[in-house]
């Protein structure tokens, strides 16, 4: 590890604020003051992925990790198994842009017809839209790296198609390393920047909460279907819809107020 990934895990882990074995509610964080994360028990049924498919039946990455698990982890026909589930996915969701990927058919602004999927940034977010979409490539990069592939989104992106076969393959390989390690390990964290899955948490006018996956989306499926009912995730943004007239791209006019409520509740209620 160098130097300024221990300073940032040291920093990092000096701000985690364990809400567990309290509220366990995402609000809590906003009052903490000194803490930029909090530690929550999170239930599976309450996870969602991007763009706001949940783990019971819709989930990518869910569905080719329970195919694994019910065949068996070792058995040398899972890998194509979980090939084909992912490709059966990625050729029947290709949405044409970014508006698509977001469930708007007739967006008001025409900015998010004209981008690709990856560059769709959610409403509440803080970054402008570019910084999002190449946020969104770097990570491909880096993700096609750790499983020694070269490659970004040209190979294709993991939360729709199209996608090459080697994409395909990456992202197979992926989670059933993901599985082999916590069906023999356990699910476990530490507090090192890369030690959770991280979410958004998304929170309605009742405060009932869902948390969205912003890393770790692998982990968390794998988790799932190996029957975990909960897993602990760090949560950094707290989302409530009353705010929405103050989320960042409602304020600039990339989205309207309806169309921002229609991303949190499709995220919300799925």
């Amino acid at each position: 590890m160098n130097e300024i990934t221990s300073l940032t895990d040291q920093l990092e882990r000096s701000t985690i604020l364990d809400l567990r074995n309290g509220t366990n509610h995402p609000l809590s964080l906003r009052y903490s003051e000194i803490h930029s994360f909090a530690l929550i028990q999170g239930d599976i049924k309450d996870g969602r992925v991007l763009p706001g498919l949940d783990f019971s039946n819709a989930s990518p990455f869910y569905l080719a990790a329970k195919i694994a698990v019910d065949n068996g982890l070792e058995r040398p026909d899972t890998f194509s198994l979980m090939h084909s589930a992912l490709r059966k996915f990625y050729l029947n969701f290709q949405p044409m842009n970014a508006a698509k990927w977001l469930g708007i058919n007739t967006p008001s602004n025409t900015r998010l017809s004209q981008i690709p999927p990856w560059g769709g940034v959610l409403p509440w977010r803080a970054r402008t839209q570019l910084s999002y979409q190449q946020a969104c490539e770097s990570a491909a990069i880096v993700d096609n790296a750790s499983m020694g592939r070269q490659g970004g989104v040209e190979l294709g992106w993991q939360f729709c198609g199209p996608v090459s076969d080697e994409k395909i393959a990456i992202e197979s390989e992926r989670i059933l390393v993901v599985l082999k390690k916590i069906a023999r390990y356990g699910f476990q964290r530490n507090d090192s920047s890369d030690g959770d899955v991280r979410a958004t948490a998304l929170v309605n006018e009742d405060n009932k909460w869902r948390w969205l996956v912003s890393s770790g989306n692998h982990r968390a499926a794998a988790a799932a279907a190996l029957g975990y009912d909960s897993i602990p995730i760090r949560i950094n943004l707290v989302i409530s819809r009353n705010d929405v007239l103050f989320w960042k791209h409602v304020v600039e006019g990339l989205f309207t107020y309806e169309e921002a409520l229609f991303v949190f509740d499709n995220v919300f209620q799925n």
